[in-house]
């Protein structure tokens, strides 16, 4: 059981370290996702029900990296008076041209697969992804999430889903300021 164990722990490292040989050099769009890396807080405004003001919460963010391709950052917060956490993974996918993530947190059983583009300026990533529409149970909605850098200490992130009729709902806007 043993030569087991270290036969296979030994392949692994063979096939990390072969597998790392060929991963690409970091392009321009890997060092944007660099910007976001530090700690950050948070101020979240989210829409509950259409035409209802929205509930405010404040919150911390923390980015950093995974390697040269990923950043991960953590989100806490409260909402509707309970804990919440959030984990979002965010890179580039040089083959297919796009950025490409995933968003999981405690309060849903969705994992949220994101592909993503920078705009021409290269201060605004639009996300689009699909999950649990918000006004008709049971059915999917699509929705697009914007990061907007706004200076080298600041951004925001809009999340918006498309209704029934073609329209898009802002439902979510958090401001970030980075800690000194």
């Amino acid at each position: 059981m043993k030569k087991f164990g270290i036969l296979g722990i030994a392949t692994a490292l063979f096939v990390s370290g072969a597998l790392a040989q060929q991963s690409p050099e970091p392009a321009k769009d890997h060092q944007w996702l660099k910007q976001l890396v530090g700690e950050w807080d948070i101020q979240f405004k989210i829409t509950m029900q259409p035409g209802q003001p929205p509930a405010e919460s404040t919150g911390t963010d923390s980015v950093r990296t995974l390697g040269e391709h990923w950043v991960i950052a953590e989100t806490k917060t409260t909402m509707m008076g309970a804990p919440y956490h959030g984990i979002l993974t965010l890179g580039y996918d040089a083959q297919k041209k796009r950025f490409a993530g995933t968003w999981i947190d405690s309060f849903g059983g969705n994992l949220w697969v994101y592909k993503g583009t920078l705009n021409d300026a290269g201060d605004a990533l639009t996300l689009e992804t699909e999950g649990p529409s918000l006004t008709s149970p049971g059915k999917t909605a699509r929705y697009k999430e914007v990061m907007q850098i706004t200076g080298k200490d600041s951004r925001t992130f809009t999340s918006s889903t498309e209704t029934d009729d073609g329209t898009w709902m802002k439902i979510l806007a958090i401001e970030y300021k980075r800690k000194k």
